[in-house]
């Protein structure tokens, strides 16, 4: 189990470390302060989502909140399997496509 402000750190660790470096320009500028603002309403979007009842049929929160990032990581990974790749459509920045070496960079900075 993990805390939010752990889901919060990884997320932005990951955007900071794995995809910032990859762009540049306007694109940077807008991810970075997309990310910075959006940081701020993690915590909150996430509790908002967590009493509704499509989510709370995943069984993935514990007592004060917490999150099983176990059971969360465990159900992505075989959609990443054999090298598949899967792509995220991020509004103004484009197009970026992950892998299961993003899948597990990303569960790790959550871990930490």
């Amino acid at each position: 189990m993990v805390t939010i402000n752990q889901v919060q750190s990884g997320i932005l660790q990951y955007i900071e470390s794995d995809l910032m470096p990859h762009l540049d320009g306007l694109k940077k500028i807008g991810l970075g302060v997309y990310a910075t603002l959006a940081a701020n309403n993690i915590a909150s979007a996430i509790l908002l989502y967590k009493d509704h009842p499509a989510v709370k049929m995943l069984d993935v929160f514990g007592e004060n909140n917490e999150i099983d990032i176990d059971k969360l990581y465990n159900a992505v990974l075989p959609y990443y399997s054999n090298g598949e790749k899967q792509t995220i459509s991020i509004p103004l920045i484009g197009d970026f496509t992950m892998d299961k070496t993003d899948i597990e960079k990303l569960y790790r900075y959550i871990k930490r």
